[in-house]
């Protein structure tokens, strides 16, 4: 069992610089290594706990039912992701407020406890993003946990346990794992969407001869699009912030521009932690993918 991390009284703060879009970028965030190394840790364990109830065959044990509702209102719910979203979300608990005891939490299996909007720091995470894949057996879901200060997702972890990737990163790092695809239009790639979405129509048109990749998790969409995979992630529905802090940490460190459909900054640990979509790509695409949305006529309600 790891041992708690002591406090330190004054934070530890470091300033280096790095490249980004052809921007030199100065950094003054607190030294986070220790909390990016029990956030990795935290993942595994969570990742663990989603492989053994994978291997006793408990996701074909779902029963559909109306008390949670997915993104979309289509009302689905299963109760044996609920199982394992809670012991996931308890294991997640214990490693990262087990270090770092002043922090506050948020996550989609705890109550939201009012009290975090009074800590700067805050751990917003989701144990299991990508629940229909997990339930079919789809190797695109993962343990999402995101660290925010004063607002801002400033380190993410994102852990797909089906094929082992690990992707965790501060939004200075110079980990030269974190880069965009370089393109020029959104013709020249693909973007990545939710399989959800594609498979309900639950998207507006898209350019003729843009193509589109399907992957489940939106957490692992935003590491993959991190990494160099694809150009776009685009999601014209709500979201809630456990969604997308620890992707959007990611591609901070990868230098993209993300930002809710209207094209607003991403704001974490507000009082209604949802967001009005997602546009994150390298600054020219996102551009694009803003005229498509608005060219399109579509609105979230």
């Amino acid at each position: 069992m790891r041992e708690p991390a002591s406090i330190p009284r004054q934070p530890r703060t470091r300033r280096r610089s790095r490249q980004a879009g052809g921007l030199l970028i100065v950094s003054s965030l607190p030294d986070l290594t220790a909390e990016l190394e029990a956030a990795q840790e935290a993942a595994r364990r969570g990742g663990e706990i989603l492989q053994r109830f994978q291997q006793s065959g408990a996701r074909y044990g779902w029963k559909q039912s109306s008390d949670r509702q997915h993104w979309s209102g289509r009302g689905f719910s299963y109760e044996v992701v609920s199982e394992a979203d809670v012991e996931v979300d308890a294991a997640l608990r214990e490693t990262l407020l087990g270090a770092f005891p002043e922090d506050a939490w948020l996550s989609e299996e705890a109550h939201d406890d009012r009290e975090r909007l009074l800590h700067r720091r805050v751990w917003i995470v989701d144990p299991l993003d990508g629940t229909r894949e997990f339930l079919q057996g789809v190797p695109e879901y993962a343990v999402s946990i995101a660290l925010a200060l004063d607002g801002r997702a400033v380190m993410g972890v994102v852990y797909n346990p089906e094929a082992d990737e690990m992707f965790a990163a501060t939004i200075d790092s110079d980990d030269g794992r974190f880069n965009l695809e370089s393109t020029s239009s959104l013709s020249e790639s693909y973007m990545l969407v939710g399989r959800g979405e594609w498979h309900y129509g639950d998207l507006p048109p898209v350019p003729d001869g843009t193509k589109v990749m399907p992957v489940g998790s939106i957490a692992y969409r935003m590491a993959l699009l991190a990494t160099g995979k694809g150009c776009l992630v685009f999601t014209p529905g709500r979201r809630s912030e456990w969604d997308l802090a620890a992707g959007a940490a990611l591609l901070g460190a990868a230098g993209a521009t993300v930002t809710d459909i209207d094209g607003k900054p991403l704001q974490f640990n507000q009082a209604e932690p949802s967001v009005r979509g997602l546009i994150a790509a390298r600054s020219n695409i996102h551009g694009e993918a803003r005229r498509m949305w608005q060219n399109s006529g579509w609105q979230i309600h």
